[in-house]
C-alpha cells in the first residue's frame, strides 16, 4: 500500500470533493487520484513531470493567501522539520472539519535518510520531528503513521493524549527507540481497520 492508495482510501471514504497536494514531484500519482477538485503546489518542475503543479510557488507563499478549505491535503513538500511543522500548521487552517492531512516520509530506517542537510540520493529528511512535536503539543487533534511507504502519517481534527517525550531530545537514535510510541505507528491492517 502506497502513500496514494492510502490517500484514495481517505478521500473515498469521506466523499471527498477537493485535494490539495504540497509538493508535486513528477505528478505521477498526482493524476490518478480521483478527485472532483485536485490542486497542486510546488515551486519547481522539472523535466521529467507527468503534470504541471497548479501553483507553481512555495507552500508559504501558496498559504498566504489561501481561502479555499480541503477535504484532504498531501503533505510532501520540503523534507525538513521547520517547513513540514509549518505546512501541518497552516494546512490544518484551510482543513475541512471531516478532512485529513496525510504526511509523507514520517518513518525513516536510516539515520542517513533522515540527515539534514541531505547526503545520500533517497531521502526521507527530518519530517518526523515536525510529527512529533505536533503530537506532544496540539491535544485537539488524531495522528497515527501507517507503516508503509516510508511512513504515512494521517491527522484529522479530533482528540489526542498528548506524547510525554519525558525529557529526551529528538534525535534518531531516541525515535529509533520510542518509534512506535513516537509516531502512534499502525500496521497496513490497522489502518483498514480504522477505515
Amino acid at each position: 500500500m502506497n502513500r496514494h492508495t492510502i490517500i484514495q482510501k481517505l478521500i473515498d471514504k469521506i466523499n471527498a470533493r477537493s485535494y490539495l497536494e504540497i509538493g508535486l514531484n513528477k505528478g505521477q500519482g498526482f493524476n490518478k487520484l480521483r478527485c472532483n477538485k485536485k490542486i497542486s503546489v510546488d515551486p519547481a518542475c522539472d523535466i521529467y513531470s507527468h503534470a504541471e503543479p497548479t501553483h507553481k510557488m512555495t507552500s508559504d507563499d501558496f498559504f498566504a493567501n489561501q481561502q479555499d478549505i480541503f477535504d484532504v491535503i498531501f503533505i510532501d513538500g520540503l523534507h525538513e522539520s521547520k517547513q513540514v511543522e509549518k505546512d501541518i500548521n497552516n494546512s490544518l487552517l484551510c482543513l475541512s472539519d471531516k478532512g485529513f492531512i496525510v504526511c509523507h516520509d514520517m518513518n525513516p530506517l536510516t539515520k542517513e535518510a533522515q540527515a539534514v542537510p541531505r547526503s545520500q540520493k533517497f531521502w526521507n529528511g527530518d519530517c518526523w520531528k515536525a510529527w512529533v512535536k505536533i503530537r506532544s503539543t496540539n491535544p485537539y487533534l488524531k495522528m497515527y503513521v501507517v507503516d508503509s511507504d516510508h511512513g504515512c502519517g494521517i491527522i484529522q481534527n479530533g482528540a489526542q493524549e498528548l506524547l510525554d517525550l519525558q525529557g529526551l531530545e529528538l534525535t534518531y537514535d531516541n525515535l529509533d527507540n520510542n518509534r512506535e510510541k513516537w509516531l502512534n505507528l499502525v500496521t497496513i491492517e490497522d489502518f483498514h481497520r480504522r477505515m
